[in-house]
Parts: C-alpha cells; sequence; structure tokens
C-alpha cells in the first residue's frame, strides 16, 4: 500500500477519536496497522461522506465463508471488516489485488455472532447468500457480540416492521417502535447522542 499521506492520517486519527469502540484505530484505518499494511487501499479512501465506523476487526486466520464456514477465502495480504453507521465492508488481500464487499444494512436479512477460545465468528445472511467472517483472536467475545448486536440494531433500523389493515395507524405504530428502538440503543450503548439525533430526524421527516 502507498505511505498514506498527511491528509489521510489527520482524517483517519479524527474518526477513531470520534468512535465509541476501541477496535477502530488510526493505524487500521489509515493502512499503517499489520493486518492492513499490505493492502492496496486505505479504509479512509472507501468511506463515504458522513460515513463513521463503529468498529474494525482484523481478519483472523479462518478468513470469510461465502456460502458455508468452512469455505472459506484466506486472506494473504492481511484483511479488516469494517462496520459502520451505514454497511459493513470487508476487504481482504487476495493475490495481487484486494478483494472487498459491501452490505449495506437493509440488504442483510439477520446477524448471529459465535464465539470460542481461539476464535470468534460474525454471521451474516443476506438475500441467497451467507457470509462467515472469522475474527481475529485479538478480540475478546464481548467485542463481537457487541459488534454484532450493532448490525442487528442498525438491519432493524433500516427494515421497518410492515403491513396491516390500516395504513396510517401502521404507520404511526411503526413510527413510534422505531423511535422506541432507536432510544432502546442509545440507552445502551450502541449509539451515540449525535447519531441518535441524526437517525431521530431522519425517522421523523418521512
Amino acid at each position: 500500500m502507498p505511505t498514506p499521506g498527511d491528509d489521510a492520517r489527520r482524517y483517519a486519527s479524527m474518526l477513531a477519536e470520534r468512535a465509541d469502540h476501541r477496535s477502530v484505530t488510526a493505524e487500521r484505518l489509515a493502512g499503517t496497522a499489520d493486518a492492513v499494511a499490505d493492502l492496496t487501499e486505505t479504509l479512509v479512501a472507501v468511506l463515504a461522506e458522513a460515513e463513521r465506523p463503529k468498529f474494525c476487526f482484523e481478519c483472523g486466520e479462518g478468513g470469510v465463508g461465502f456460502g458455508d464456514p468452512d469455505s472459506t477465502v484466506t486472506p494473504e495480504r492481511g484483511g479488516v471488516y469494517l462496520i459502520t453507521n451505514r454497511r459493513v465492508y470487508v476487504r481482504l488481500g487476495v493475490g495481487d489485488e484486494d478483494r472487498s464487499l459491501s452490505l449495506p444494512y437493509g440488504e442483510i436479512a439477520g446477524v448471529r455472532h459465535r464465539s470460542g477460545q481461539r476464535r470468534h465468528r460474525i454471521d451474516l445472511a443476506v438475500s441467497g447468500s451467507r457470509y462467515y467472517l472469522w475474527v481475529s483472536p485479538e478480540f475478546d467475545a464481548g467485542d463481537v457480540a457487541e459488534a454484532a448486536e450493532y448490525v442487528s440494531y442498525r438491519h432493524t433500523a433500516e427494515t421497518p416492521d410492515s403491513g396491516a389493515d390500516d395504513a396510517s395507524s401502521d404507520e404511526s405504530q411503526s413510527l413510534r417502535e422505531r423511535l422506541a428502538r432507536l432510544g432502546d440503543a442509545k440507552s445502551r450503548g450502541l449509539i451515540d447522542e449525535e447519531e441518535f439525533q441524526h437517525r431521530k430526524d431522519e425517522l421523523l421527516d418521512e
């Protein structure tokens, strides 16, 4: 990876300072940490405007399972899982090119996590497929559980309940439920005040 410039380093430092979880470091975001130093692009370079990192895990030796936890792609030059306020982003150094996967929360149908003494895993169900993210044992089970809970919360927020007879009543009930879930997520520390206000304004604008 080319040496990140001063702007990239400063942006990575700013994002790391604003992040709530210790896994989000300036070194991982700027591409200077060991697990990401050999990738072809920094994480800060792939972030959209106003996209904020929430968790950032280094890929474990098991790599990423596509459709089956044992049918994995193992990174040759490192790998990383970035969980933001908008999506789950995977980047693996395989061969001469990086392989990446971007999963917006609206496309994620379900999430589970599994913990073990030597490695952990986050399972993501997407329409017609499943992804199994093996996480480096550097992170403990609590880190992985917290990340999975955040992904589950974001999925629920992006896919509100639908459906019964009275449309206006349903919309009102759905809004109340979504605001209640939003408040619950804030009270449990899943989101900070800034994201709470942003999501609340989005819901009220709808």
